[in-house]
């Protein structure tokens, strides 16, 4: 519990700290998995050595997916970043469908 306090203390926007990179993925979940970026709370801590990429999604935000990169990958936008949205795509799409389908049962 901690730490997961200390870790939220060094928690900053994305879209804030690294625009260009909340931009391009949240452009590829919108267009390859027409998830919205409303659905998704994207979050990054930085460090001397890497940016590590938080996204919280599903109902109440309680899902996460998170990736560390290279400085050297987050600046060059390479297919690491590329591979990265895929796999956020996927996990939002299962989770909201699963979700949906939960809210029909009620």
């Amino acid at each position: 519990m901690e730490s997961e306090q200390i870790q939220n203390e060094h928690e900053q926007f994305l879209r804030v700290a690294l625009p260009d990179v909340y931009s391009f993925l949240m452009e590829e979940v919108e267009k390859h998995y027409n998830i919205h970026p409303y659905d998704i709370q994207a979050h990054v801590i930085k460090d001397t050595e890497q940016y590590q990429l938080i996204f919280y999604y599903g109902e109440g935000f309680a899902h996460q997916k998170s990736k560390s990169f290279s400085h050297d990958a987050v600046e060059k936008m390479d297919e690491e970043i590329t591979d990265f949205s895929k796999e956020l795509g996927e996990a939002c799409k299962e989770v909201m469908i699963a979700d949906y389908f939960k809210m029909m049962k009620m």
